[in-house]
């Protein structure tokens, strides 16, 4: 009894109470009964997006990146040198002040064409032309910050939305010819891609055929009608009245709390009246749709898809040129940058294709099977 006691401190003197570390057997691996991931299990997304992009792309994006903190550098130091011209321009102004004051006051009673006043004007319209300039250069600089910042977000959403089972691959690309300045290069394939632009508006707007609205008029009537259909079986079968078609509809409340609500049911007219006239509610609505159809310029769905697709890979080819040629200036040291808006494709020339299918491994498929070992 006094050993038991003694183990747990009691009895005795306590025994010395150390720091160790302790660890558990190690399980046989081979004992596990299910083999395979579980299914359903939540996958978590980490690491940096640009993990997905080829080595290339990658580092245009981490040089955009590296330009993105230089400018904050510089920033935080304007930041610093505007503070400092700041107090030296309030330091002059007051050692103006100081002289011209009255000796009653403290001053030295000096006017305006005294050396020492003469000395301390120019010393502050110094400071304050230097802290003009440091204005000016400090605003540009902040809107280059911005406008690489806006074009990294973008370029990371734009990776995020990927399309589903691709990968990147790097396109050969080709800085296109151009006669003159390369700026003015740059400003003419711009000019083109709002050319493509108001071109991919207008195929994306054109009225469609007014014979398929008229089908999907018709296939709409039709359903209104069956459902419109008054209901008669209850009268004959109960003697009770007639059951029109109801809709349900919501209602906004305004002399309550803000954010009321109501509901309630109407006679569905609209129904009602296609069952009533189904072939003179057509009728009317062709005549109707012959009088807004444009079919000379209209595009039927296939004919829509197909003329977008041509129109967005002119200005996927478009803006790769233009950024192949941004890079070509930047290199030159010239003041030009890439769009916000441009598309991540043509700013680091890859594309997205079919990503490879997964090598098979070992066990694939078997969550969830039991095997037996040893039998």
């Amino acid at each position: 009894m006094a050993d038991r006691y003694q183990h747990y401190g009691f009895g005795h003197d306590r025994p010395a109470i150390s720091n160790e570390a302790m660890g558990f057997a190690a399980g046989d691996a081979s004992a596990s009964i299910v083999s395979g991931p579980i299914p359903g299990m939540l996958v978590i997304n980490t690491g940096d997006p640009l993990d997905l992009l080829p080595p290339a792309a990658r580092e245009t994006v981490e040089d955009l990146r590296r330009r993105r903190e230089e400018f904050t550098l510089l920033y935080r130091v304007d930041f610093e040198n505007e503070q400092a011209l700041r107090a030296e321009i309030f330091k002059h102004e007051a050692r103006i002040a100081e002289l011209q004051k009255p000796r009653g006051e403290g001053g030295f009673n000096l006017g305006s064409d005294a050396p020492q006043v003469v000395a301390e004007q120019e010393k502050m319209d110094q400071a304050r032309g230097n802290l003009n300039r440091l204005l000016a250069v400090k605003e540009a600089r902040s809107a280059e910050g911005k406008h690489l910042g806006e074009l990294l977000r973008n370029i990371e959403q734009a990776i995020a939305v990927r399309p589903a089972g691709t990968v990147a691959k790097m396109v050969d690309g080709e800085i296109p010819a151009f006669k003159g300045d390369v700026l003015n290069a740059v400003e003419n394939r711009r000019r083109r891609l709002r050319e493509l632009e108001s071109d991919l508006n207008r195929v994306r707007c054109a009225p469609h055929p007014s014979a398929v609205r008229k089908a999907a008029m018709i296939a709409q009537v039709e359903a209104l009608a069956e459902q419109g259909r008054p209901d008669a079986a209850s009268s004959i079968e109960c003697g009770e009245p007639i059951r029109w078609p109801l809709e349900r509809f919501q209602c906004d409340i305004f002399n309550v709390a803000p954010g009321a609500i109501g509901f309630g049911q109407l006679t569905n007219v609209v129904a009602f009246m296609c069952w009533w006239d189904r072939e003179g509610m057509i009728k009317r609505l062709s005549g109707e749709i012959d009088e807004c159809a444009d079919d000379a310029s209209a595009l039927d769905a296939k004919s829509r898809a197909e003329k977008e697709s041509e129109v967005l890979a002119d200005i996927l080819a478009a803006s790769r040129e233009e950024c192949l040629l941004i890079a070509l200036a930047q290199s030159q040291g010239l003041p030009v940058a890439y769009r916000p808006d441009c598309d991540l494709r043509a700013i680091l020339q890859f594309e997205w294709v079919a990503a490879p299918s997964p090598e098979p491994r070992e066990g694939a498929g078997e969550a969830g099977v039991i095997r037996h070992f040893g039998q």
